[in-house]
């Protein structure tokens, strides 16, 4: 470890040095990279040689990069970061590192950390003891403020004489920026002597406590308000927040004191109109469990803390204002697991489907309960349907299920069977679940063409169509003459070919040829079929 840690206190900063030369530094290839400084208030850190390294121990490291500064001699290290009246403790240690060939340092290792050195700064200032709220209301809430006066030893009374004046400021919200502060009227305070500069407890009235923080400080004045010591570093009251959902009220509260709050008391209202303590934490959060949905539960927290510094009083207790929470459900079942199942499904050859009958064209959802696959929801009143015409669409509710026991829909699309599907489930609280499993299933389209007509005009088979057909749009319908001249096309899928030429004159009986390219109505839009249609016609006039 670094040897002879020494702490220098100034009136806004503390010098740190060492031991200059460090014994370890003269190791070999230079793994020696420097030194990094921690800082601990009031801390009780037990120095262990098996277990290095500062980091997760209560210290804040200053030195982001090791530092080898030298003044005068010995190692150093400023730190300006500090406030008038605290006291704190600081520790060295070194930090080691290979180098490779392009000059990146890894494998960092850790030195022992240095003994502890702590110092004090003067407190020739007041300090902020409470910022504690003793009212909750929207126009009259009340907050107590409570200062220490100035140790008279470190202000030196001959050179900072009287008379001697407070002044209370305060500011909205939680913040030190002391622009942000105000005097409060009435709240300025004068002895002619520092022994009856005593007045340092104010009860600040008229404020907004239910739904605001306020954050104080304390100017010092001497010789009548001729010089300005300095001022309490700002103080804030702790505000506290609660987040409701399913039987439960989670409590987080902030604040911004100078001092260090090391543990939070949570009360809650009982029936009786008393308080009662159900918990203390650590930690700036709580969460009180089992409650009862639509139930109003009241809270405070009372933090406590110290300085650590001696003649100040330990613990501080401070109080939060009053908060109330009613827990509801918030948290939405689990989806449901959906099927579909439509005509395609059961047609293993085109002849199974029978597109004419539209009470076919319909697809059937099946899905499950949430309550009955998710041990998580016990609470499903309704579900809500969503349908895409399109893969990848938008989706859009088409139906609610106004029963949890209904499990079955059926539903048939404006233009065939194709589409996309999802179902939510919903509680009473009108939560939401995600939606299911999305299916999508297709249409299974049919086109069928006749290898011959007979445009006699007997009303029997005159004109050239296609049967059956399902979930087509339209084609390219092209019919050639024996030496490949073109006779007729079309892109309407009845096609409706009356045996005529594209001059309209009545065509020779005999044999025709066509190509045929179908597009189909699928679930991802209107595409070609992958299969070119070919083949012959027999044109036949007579009787």
């Amino acid at each position: 470890p670094p040897e002879d840690i020494q702490a220098e206190p100034g009136t806004q900063q503390v010098e740190i040095t060492w031991e200059n030369p460090y014994i370890c530094e003269d190791v070999a290839l230079e793994y020696f990279r420097g030194f990094t400084v921690w800082r601990k208030e009031n801390n009780n850190f037990v120095l262990d040689t098996c277990d290095p390294g500062l980091a997760g121990k209560g210290f804040k490291k200053l030195t982001s990069l090791p530092i080898q500064d030298i003044v005068s001699d010995r190692y150093n290290y400023l730190d300006e970061d500090v406030e008038r009246g605290r006291t704190y403790c600081y520790r060295v240690q070194a930090e080691f590192a290979r180098v490779s060939a392009a000059g990146i340092e890894y494998n960092w290792v850790e030195g022992l950390a240095s003994d502890e050195v702590c110092v004090q700064l003067n407190r020739d200032i007041p300090l902020i003891t409470n910022v504690s709220v003793i009212n909750t209301d929207i126009n009259n809430g009340e907050i107590l403020i409570r200062w220490s006066k100035p140790d008279g030893d470190d202000l030196d009374t001959l050179l900072n004489p009287g008379p001697y004046t407070y002044e209370l400021l305060r500011a909205n919200g939680i913040t030190d920026d002391k622009n942000d502060f105000q005097t409060i009227p009435g709240a300025t305070f004068t002895s002619q002597y520092f022994a009856l500069a005593n007045d340092t407890i104010y009860n600040d009235t008229g404020l907004n406590t239910a739904t605001r923080p306020y954050s104080y400080i304390v100017m010092f004045y001497t010789n009548g308000m001729a010089d300005t010591i300095g001022y309490a570093a700002a103080a804030s009251s702790v505000f506290l927040s609660i987040a409701s959902t399913d039987e439960i009220n989670n409590l987080s509260w902030e604040f911004d004191v100078p001092w260090d709050n090391s543990e939070y008391i949570v009360y809650r209202q009982n029936g009786l109109n008393n308080w009662d303590s159900i918990a203390t934490t650590t930690e700036q959060f709580y969460s009180d469990q089992n409650l009862i949905n639509g139930k109003e539960y009241c809270y405070y927290v009372e933090s406590e803390g110290s300085y650590g510094i001696p003649r100040i009083v330990s613990p501080l207790f401070n109080e939060s204002q009053e908060a109330c929470g009613t827990p509801l459900d918030t948290i939405p079942p689990c989806p449901p697991l959906l099927e579909v199942f439509n005509i395609c499904d059961e047609a293993n050859g085109t002849d199974l489907v029978n597109c004419e009958a539209e009470e076919n064209l319909v697809n059937s959802l099946v899905w499950k309960n949430p309550m009955d696959i998710c041990e998580e929801t016990d609470d499903v009143v309704s579900y809500n349907i969503y349908f895409s015409s399109i893969e990848g669409g938008e989706f859009e509710l088409i139906e609610t299920i106004t029963s949890s026991q209904i499990t079955e829909y059926q539903h048939k699309p404006d233009m065939g069977i194709a589409g996309c599907y999802a179902i939510t489930a919903v509680d009473t609280f009108l939560n939401e679940s995600k939606f299911s499993n999305i299916v999508c299933v297709d249409n299974c389209p049919i086109y069928n063409l006749p290898n011959v007509f007979t445009p006699n005009n007997d009303g029997a088979n005159d004109l050239y169509i296609p049967f059956p057909y399902c979930f087509v749009d339209h084609v390219e319908m092209v019919i050639y003459n024996r030496w490949g001249e073109k006779v007729y096309e079309t892109t309407d899928p009845d096609i409706n070919w009356d045996g005529k030429n594209l001059k309209g004159e009545d065509l020779a009986e005999g044999v025709y040829y066509y190509k045929c390219t179908v597009f189909e109505q699928r679930v991802s839009g209107i595409v070609p079929s992958t299969e070119l249609l070919s083949g012959f016609i027999q044109l036949i006039r007579g009787k």
